[in-house]
């Protein structure tokens, strides 16, 4: 027979509510929280990154300095016929030491440059670290949003062996027709089909959450609620968008691009070397000699050299100062897209607990009823059941899609903890 109205809703309702853990005992509890973790520790990318910002960072102090000194050894003014110094006077064994010294104000605006795009790569291992914490939740919640579909249409298709039964037993009294049983198979074999589609699904959400965290058992489970934070107001993520690690680091190479200009134009300042050099001679009575000497550049061509390498490092610095500019356009553009869709799904969630699913519940609960009691056919059942399981899963659709939105608005928001 089958059972009654009531308790067949309170399976229902409990099947959605419950935790994994009553639902599947063998089935390991994986909360969000748990799945960031996982993610943060697995990701290649963020070491890489720090890396990256903290090679950059020993560098800008390397190019902060002079080139390293040379020491020059040489023996000047040798007889080739004796190869003894001490037959001519101005023979010498001569020691010494040259340090150049780059144009201007290079090395200063050398170290400012990398320093630059150390912040540039620092900004950018926090933008990667708000990239993997958003695709793991969205993994995350795709990944429960099949489980409860799954549950859902498995507690459905319990429901329909119970229908099934008593069409039957309404068959063999003659109430209802051969037909009626048919369909109540037929939809049990769709609903199956359905399931089956449905594991498929789970299966390749799982792996989507798996790039995220690395390899999870199989029998993995989700907690049904979700715990993200409400994002701040519109006015205040488009007042902070500045500040997003991505367009940190955006602008800090548009300053590194801007130090490399200043780079470029220290090439008109002539660069100079100094070399001092001790000469001892060993004649008798001869003095030793100490020599001093500067050497200068003399950049006195400049429209084939620096000329165009200031055009270079300004057209850089261009293209640099313009893709800063795409990029907060299209994080605004893509912001204002995510803020919207969130409020109009905040806003079908409320329909669907207020409105939707009540009246499908009441409506399904009354096809069942009138069906014992001979008052509906069979058809009208099987579609107010049916109406009622696509409003169970749409609004659970709605609500993962909204707390997808809020997690991409999250992101927005620079929220990394």
């Amino acid at each position: 027979m089958i059972m009654h109205t009531r308790t067949l809703y309170a399976v229902l309702l409990f099947t959605s509510l419950c935790p994994p853990a009553l639902q599947a005992q063998e089935g390991i509890l994986l909360d969000l929280a748990g799945a960031e973790r996982l993610a943060l520790e697995q990701d290649a990318g963020l070491p890489r990154a720090r890396a990256e910002a903290q090679a950059l960072r020993e560098q800008a102090v390397a190019d902060g300095q002079l080139p390293d000194p040379a020491l020059t050894l040489g023996v000047m003014n040798l007889p080739v016929d004796s190869l003894d110094r001490r037959e001519e006077g101005m023979s010498q064994l001569s020691v010494g030491i040259r340090q150049a010294f780059p144009p201007g104000a290079t090395r200063q605006h050398q170290a400012a440059r990398t320093g630059h795009q150390a912040t540039a790569a620092d900004a950018g291992a926090a933008a990667r670290r708000l990239e993997v914490l958003r695709d793991t939740r969205l993994a995350w919640l795709a990944l429960g949003y099949q489980e409860a579909a799954l549950a859902l249409v498995s507690t459905t298709r319990s429901r329909f062996d119970d229908i099934l039964d008593v069409t039957r037993t309404r068959y063999r009294t003659g109430r209802d027709q051969l037909q009626d049983v048919l369909g109540a198979e037929l939809e049990q074999a769709l609903l199956d089909d359905r399931l089956a589609a449905l594991r498929a699904e789970r299966a390749a959400a799982l792996a989507g959450l798996q790039r995220w965290t690395g390899a999870l058992d199989a029998g993995v489970r989700l907690p049904r609620q979700a715990r993200l934070e409400e994002p701040p107001p519109l006015e205040a993520l488009r007042s902070g968008l500045p500040g997003h690690p991505l367009l940190a680091a955006a602008s800090a190479r548009v300053a590194a691009g801007q130090a490399g200009v200043e780079v470029a134009r220290q090439q008109y300042k002539p660069g100079w070397m100094l070399d001092l050099s001790y000469g001892e001679r060993s004649g008798m009575g001869r003095s030793d000699l100490f020599s001093a000497m500067v050497t200068l550049d003399l950049p006195l061509f400049t429209g084939q050299r620096q000329d165009r390498r200031v055009a270079a490092r300004v057209a850089e610095a261009g293209a640099l100062h313009h893709a800063r500019d795409d990029a907060h356009r299209e994080l605004l553009r893509s912001l204002e897209a995510d803020h919207a869709r969130w409020q109009e799904l905040r806003a079908r969630e409320q329909g669907y607990e207020e409105r939707i699913l009540p009246m499908a519940r009441r409506n399904a609960e009354s096809a069942l009823h009138a069906y014992q009691n001979g008052l509906t056919d069979f058809t009208t059942l099987v579609r107010a059941q049916l109406a009622e399981l696509e409003s169970l899963l749409q609004a659970r659709r709605t609500r993962t899609e909204r707390l997808q939105a809020q997690a991409r608005l999250l992101y927005f928001a620079g929220e990394a903890s």
